[in-house]
């Protein structure tokens, strides 16, 4: 029989936290649901109108990819602009109505499939082409209309989702919005009041990130976490433990085949899985993070190393020879059996630490992912005062003539963004916080050493 956890390949090593000092209930994590109407939902009315949002043609396709650069100066070819023109009506008809709201399909564990995320990014995506073909014709009202709507649609989905596959996508989203109002702000006509308005609707916008994280975070312990041990069998078997969560519950479990080497039923008393100790130790690791974030309103650097690494190679500790065995797929030996054994029948919930030690995610990216675009959307508010103000300016100057509440902070600093006057440039020192001057295009792809907005005057 192939090991049972080898297909999540030890996700534990790049980690969350479980911090054993956490003492609250798990079931106070747990993210409530009210279900809404379907005529209060959006997508009840959007998902009709989703096959209209894509050229048929892969090269329009391409070039309406291509547009959504917030650097980029060109503008929409021939065979692109007649496309658009035609997809002009259900673009118009994918504006929000008052009182309606964004509800994605309830999470039923892995296999839950999020089918309205890329038709909705590819919205974003037309309406960055839109933005520009009015722009250039002259139509800017329209073209700031535009850009309010996808920043509205993003704004929606970060609001509303409820674990991080949904908060990925709908940060990719919110990235599309922030590119537009970029774009925006970086044409050398862009009237006084039209920055006022872009930068008021930013502004807005204050803890969307870390409020959207809390969520995402408690919507993935209660629609992934606790829905994958209640799905796992109810046994003292470890082999059909192992082979549960193998799958995530997704699947029946399925013990070795006859002949084959297999860990013993534990003895009495000793129970290889406690689901009680193994979620209230889930939602420990999703308090420190979701604390963190409530806490600071940035990303909390090297989180992962002090809260989330430590408890789990701690655990790894414990289970040295399990964990070889469910992650190594070679020959057990029954001298090795006879170890794994013995460990489970002396370790607390060695199951439990072990589907701990698999499924837990990469925490650390997803937060440098989200506060990059928190970051951006700051420093769109700095470039939209300069544009008020009619020149680039240090952060009290604005903040004096009235222009910005405060210097915008940097999610990945103590301090707020960094900015240069010439060449006219704001910039986030990034994931390491170190200040390597702000170099960069503004496309801000790949893993640039600070995240840069030049502002193109």
């Amino acid at each position: 029989m192939p090991r049972p956890v080898l297909a999540l390949l030890l996700l534990w090593v790049s980690g969350a936290a479980f911090a054993a000092e956490s003492t609250a209930p798990w079931r106070e994590l747990l993210l409530e649901r009210t279900e809404l109407a379907e005529s209060a939902n959006a997508l009840v009315r959007l998902r009709p109108l989703y096959e209209a949002w894509t050229p048929p043609d892969p090269q329009l396709a391409e070039e309406l990819t291509a547009l959504s650069s917030p650097v980029s100066a060109a503008s929409p070819g021939p065979s692109l602009l007649a496309w658009l023109g035609n997809a002009t009506d259900s673009i118009a008809q994918a504006r929000f109505n008052p009182g309606e709201f964004i509800q994605l399909p309830r999470i039923h564990g892995p296999e839950t499939p999020f089918p309205d995320h890329q038709p909705l990014r590819q919205l974003a995506t037309v309406r960055i082409a839109l933005i520009k073909t009015c722009w250039f014709m002259g139509e800017s009202t329209a073209a700031l209309d535009l850009a309010l709507e996808n920043l509205a649609l993003s704004r929606a989905l970060l609001v509303s989702q409820e674990g991080i596959v949904p908060l990925l996508n709908a940060t990719r989203i919110w990235q599309l919005s922030l590119d537009g109002i970029y774009w925006l702000a970086r044409q050398p006509d862009l009237t006084a009041s039209q920055a006022t308005r872009l930068q008021l609707a930013l502004l807005r916008d204050e803890r969307l990130a870390s409020d959207a994280l809390v969520r995402a975070f408690r919507g993935e312990f209660t629609f992934f976490t606790h829905l994958v041990v209640d799905r796992l069998p109810r046994t003292r078997d470890v082999e059909l433990l192992l082979s549960g969560i193998s799958s995530l519950g997704m699947a029946p479990p399925v013990p070795p085949a006859d002949g084959e080497p297999r860990l013993s039923i534990p003895p009495a008393g000793r129970e290889p899985f406690d689901r009680e100790a193994t979620l209230q130790s889930a939602a420990a690791d999703v308090r420190g993070w979701t604390a963190a974030f409530a806490a600071t309103d940035r990303h909390p650097r090297d989180l992962n190393d002090r809260h989330t690494r430590r408890h789990l190679q701690a655990h790894a500790a414990e289970i040295p020879a399990l964990l070889r065995y469910a992650s190594d797929d070679t020959p057990v030996t029954h001298a090795q059996i006879a170890t794994i054994d013995a460990e489970i029948a002396s370790i607390e919930n060695p199951v439990g630490k072990l589907f701990l030690i698999i499924t837990t995610s990469n925490w650390e990216p997803l937060s440098v992912h989200v506060y990059h675009r928190e970051a951006q959307s700051r420093a769109l508010t700095g470039l939209l005062a300069w544009r008020r103000f009619g020149k680039p300016a240090a952060w009290k100057d604005l903040v004096t003539a009235g222009l910005l509440p405060a210097a915008p902070a940097d999610p990945f600093s103590n301090q707020s963004l960094r900015l240069e006057l010439t060449p006219p440039r704001i910039w986030s020192l990034g994931a390491n916080g170190i200040d390597d001057g702000g170099a960069g295009d503004g496309d801000n792809v790949g893993r640039p050493a600070d995240f840069t907005w030049p502002a193109g005057l």
